[in-house]
């Protein structure tokens, strides 16, 4: 990709295609203080890979690009979890519901360019996945008794990580689908992805509180930046299977991005949507990185065009935009292209002020986003 301003142009990837389609892990890691050994084990027959035993939770290594990713998201490590599975989230400046998540996993082992989770699992940078399961399930239970606002009974499976990206190794999500309706029946669960490997949740007892969401963008910025992902159509084709089964199915259009072609492709982002399935709502939101976040992106990706993007944007808090005028026009095409398909569909805003919600014509009330019931 090529940068002039804040628009992007595509130049090839960096990455080689051999590269990008490696396993998204090829080494299998659990610490030796783990309490449940025999469960570990079984994950590790599961992925077919051998589990190499380690006296401690892995640190900041000092690698550079490839052999950084390699080092971090090649890597699962099976840990059990100290502190709450469940806690909840706080927006450092208030522009976000108070929803909660649910920490089964810390850290991606996808390779999106932009991925917030380098700068939050900055020391720690392993991908991790917990399995004292039996604390979880307990905090689960504990929670649904919980006198709270319908909105708020969901639990985030996809704030820290993407639940679904090794599920194929962890077989994490049968477990706690089918938990659910039989242990804590007041109780919705959020899976957010960017996987298609959804074959193995289909069959199962869900209950109707288990909401599967996927996160889509245009071919251009999944080809350039969202590496080790399934393509966005085969996103849709997974959504389309999950809704088939009875699931509620959401998606998030979400970091948008302003480039030479960004209008045309996000139409057409749109109109793909609507051929595969029609979602219960869509949250939009946009490129919005941390002011930390770029040394940790340049470390991996040294030639991202993220890092001239970034200064170009404007600093508002802890968080670097796109000026606001250019957020209501981006947002207000995508807006636009889905009421196309009918004014039935709840559509909303990630993270954004106010005002740019009003000048959007969207209302606040009663809101209806991604992480709420």
């Amino acid at each position: 990709m090529k940068v002039i301003g804040n628009q992007i142009q595509e130049e090839g990837l960096k990455y080689s295609k051999e590269e990008i389609k490696k396993s998204l892990v090829t080494e299998l890691l659990a610490t030796r203080q783990i309490g449940n050994k025999i469960r570990a084990k079984n994950i590790a027959k599961q992925s077919g890979l051998p589990l190499i035993w380690v006296d401690k939770v892995p640190g900041h290594n000092g690698e550079k690009g490839i052999d950084k990713l390699n080092a971090e998201r090649s890597i699962l490590l099976l840990r059990d979890r100290v502190s709450p599975f469940i806690d909840q989230f706080q927006h450092p400046i208030g522009r976000c519901a108070k929803f909660y998540k649910l920490t089964a996993y810390n850290n991606c082992n996808f390779w999106c360019e932009y991925c917030y989770l380098y700068l939050t699992f900055r020391t720690q940078p392993v991908s991790t996945h917990f399995i004292n399961y039996e604390k979880m399930y307990d905090e689960v239970i504990k929670f649904d008794r919980l006198k709270i606002p319908k909105s708020l009974r969901v639990l985030n499976l996809g704030e820290l990580g993407d639940p679904l990206a090794v599920d194929h190794i962890t077989g994490f999500a049968g477990r706690i689908i089918p938990f659910m309706p039989e242990h804590a029946p007041k109780t919705q669960l959020l899976f957010l992805t960017k996987s298609d490997c959804v074959d193995e949740i289909l069959p199962l007892d869900h209950g109707g509180q288990s909401i599967i969401s996927f996160s889509v963008n245009t071919d251009a910025v999944f080809h350039q930046l969202e590496h080790r992902t399934a393509s966005p159509e085969s996103r849709l084709a997974a959504a389309a299977k999950v809704q088939s089964a009875g699931y509620d199915v959401r998606l998030r259009i979400d970091p948008v991005f302003f480039y030479s072609t960004w209008e045309e492709d996000y139409i057409k982002l749109v109109d793909k949507i609507f051929e595969y399935f029609q979602p219960t709502r869509i949250t939009i939101g946009e490129y919005r990185p941390s002011n930390g976040l770029a040394n940790h992106i340049s470390s991996r990706f040294p030639d991202s065009p993220l890092l001239k993007i970034n200064r170009s944007l404007v600093k508002e808090g802890k968080k670097l935009r796109y000026p606001k005028s250019l957020r209501i026009k981006m947002f207000g095409t995508i807006i636009e292209a889905i009421k196309n398909y009918g004014s039935d569909i709840d559509i909303s805003l990630c993270k954004e002020q106010p005002e740019i919600w009003r000048a959007l014509g969207l209302d606040m009330k009663g809101l209806k986003c991604n992480c709420l019931g």
